[in-house]
């Protein structure tokens, strides 16, 4: 059966001429790939029955310069990273390929012939052989690349035979057709499906969720795309797992620059760096992305990077909870060491689907010192007051230290600036519930340093409960209720995956069996139900 995918945001077509507008680059991301989806810029005349009624037309180009048709390539490409599939400009490179492992997306200025989506394709067309195009509608996007890269990847999912990522509720009723994701639009680890609508958030990856086939059907999006039937498969991994697989880091003097690739859910790259003498060891990774909205890039991958011993047992682990890059200052003593690269569940998603390259670059720097050894924030609540303090080991004086506050725990604002010497700080907020804190030093010498994230609610006596802490890092999330209730743990797809009571006094719900991400935890008391979020660290 032939079926014909709308999207409102996003459309396909297909097309055979060619009309060229402007020199299109030429640009591939994997040219020795079996398998070709080909986004065709340039304009086509139309002749096909399976669009407008048979009837041809002229796709006309879309208003698009060729920096935008780049930063649209490189978006694209990226989302297919992990796949032996080439994204290409060139139809040379689209007509080498054979005829069913390749499909055409043609984006354009004209919508009229079809309507107002801004997209169509038809479902599994990569494999019929047929030369029927996908169709992007640049003008109804507003000509933004980001929009653009958006819906090109998301019909070249339906034409592989992907359906949409539907949201349902706890209780399996229909929410969005297309699931809008979670997290703050435009901030850095704000989350939606590729499949879903992604266009205001900067991680769009391929994900496992609900489809418009129901709320107990899931869609494995990547077990889809690499299945037998498209033919083309996985990329192989191009660093090794483990220590005995590792690659070297080599130095360029004091500085070093290597990349890396993050070709499956549970794929881990370790480089091997050897140190030799005592001194300062920097380190940034950084998700291969594109400029977006609000400063902010589109990115595929949260990343975690974990420092190890020569036995291999981890030093430490770095991974800031509100941004997808990682980041590593630290002293080493003379010896080797190991930095294992991951991807990493946030506070909005789970690590499914974060694939694509990273680059990792620092510097070592022998004989000298860290500015900041330890930073940590520590507070409680006391009749109402927020009493928070912290504590500072550094070699170089605190030029600043700011207090940053969150209702979220992922969008943070100043408070109050104090006094580098200062170690504590009280503060009665007029906000009830549950509040998230941290600091902001700056060093003399102009270092930035963030401290480790912190919740506080009040514990007044009308309230039925309260939870020790909403960032999780051991097995159990601890519950001091005032009653009996019923609880119930509910995925960010809205499903009840776990379920008990708790009892007056002290409580500790496992969480044992859960992977690292965000999840809500309701307390049921008859028809009364709070919720609150919790984060699996």
């Amino acid at each position: 059966m032939i079926r014909l995918i709308t999207l409102c945001l996003v459309a396909f077509m297909a097309t055979s001429a060619l009309n060229t507008y402007a020199q299109v680059p030429k640009l591939n991301s994997y040219p020795t790939a079996t398998a070709t989806i080909f986004l065709d810029f340039d304009g086509q005349t139309v002749s096909s029955p399976y669009w407008n009624a048979g009837n041809s037309f002229y796709a006309t180009p879309p208003v698009l310069t060729n920096a935008q048709i780049t930063t649209i390539f490189n978006q694209v490409a990226e989302d297919f990273r992990p796949f032996n599939l080439n994204i290409t400009t060139d139809s040379a490179v689209y007509f080498a390929t054979i005829a069913t492992k390749r499909q055409r997306i043609i984006i354009t200025s004209y919508s009229s012939w079809y309507g107002s989506a801004g997209g169509v394709a038809y479902l599994e067309s990569f494999r019929w052989g047929l030369e029927v195009p996908g169709f992007v509608f640049s003008n109804l996007l507003g000509h933004n690349p980001k929009n653009v890269a958006e819906a090109s990847s998301h019909e070249s999912g339906h034409t592989l035979g992907l359906n949409h990522q539907t949201r349902y509720d706890a209780n399996c009723n229909y929410l969005n057709d297309y699931h809008p994701g979670t997290g703050v639009s435009n901030s850095e680890i704000g989350w939606a499906p590729i499949m879903g609508n992604s266009y205001s958030k900067n991680l769009s990856l391929w994900h496992n969720g609900t489809s418009v086939n129901g709320c107990n059907t899931m869609q494995n999006d990547l077990t889809v795309i690499a299945s037998s039937a498209n033919g083309f498969g996985y990329r192989t991994d191009d660093v090794g797992n483990t220590t005995n697989q590792s690659s070297n880091v080599i130095f360029n003097g004091q500085t070093y620059a290597v990349n890396g690739f993050v070709n499956s859910t549970n794929d881990v790259d370790v480089f091997r760096v050897s140190v030799p003498e005592r001194g300062r060891f920097t380190m940034s990774a950084v998700p291969s992305s594109v400029p977006g909205a609000a400063g902010f890039s589109t990115s595929n991958i949260d990343i975690q990077v974990s420092l190890l011993a020569s036995n291999g047992n981890v030093i430490n682990t770095y991974n800031p909870t509100t941004s997808v890059q990682s980041v590593i200052d630290s002293i080493l003593d003379p010896g080797t060491y190991f930095l294992r690269v991951t991807n990493i569940s946030n506070m909005n998603v789970a690590n499914y689907g974060m694939l694509g390259n990273y680059a990792m670059s620092g510097a070592f720097v022998p004989n000298s010192t860290l500015p900041v050894y330890s930073l940590v924030l520590n507070g409680t609540v006391d009749q109402n007051k927020h009493d928070l303090n912290w504590s500072i080991v550094a070699d170089e004086p605190i030029e600043s230290i700011t207090l940053e506050t969150s209702a979220d725990g992922k969008t943070f604002t100043d408070l109050q600036e104090v006094n580098g010497t200062s170690r504590k700080f009280v503060y009665q907020p007029y906000e009830k519930g549950t509040l998230y804190y941290r600091l902001h030093v700056v060093t003399a010498s102009g270092l930035k340093y963030y401290s480790n994230i912190i919740s506080l609610r009040e514990t007044a006596t009308e309230l039925k409960y309260s939870l020790l802490t909403n960032f999780i890092q051991s097995s159990s999330v601890v519950v001091n209720s005032n009653g009996n209730y019923n609880w119930r743990l509910v995925d960010m797809n809205g499903r009840s995956i776990a379920n008990g009571k708790v009892n007056t006094g002290v409580n500790r719900i496992n969480t044992n069996h859960l992977t690292n991400g965000m999840y809500l935890l309701q307390i049921i008391d008859g028809a009364e139900i709070s919720t609150e979020k919790i984060v699996i660290q």
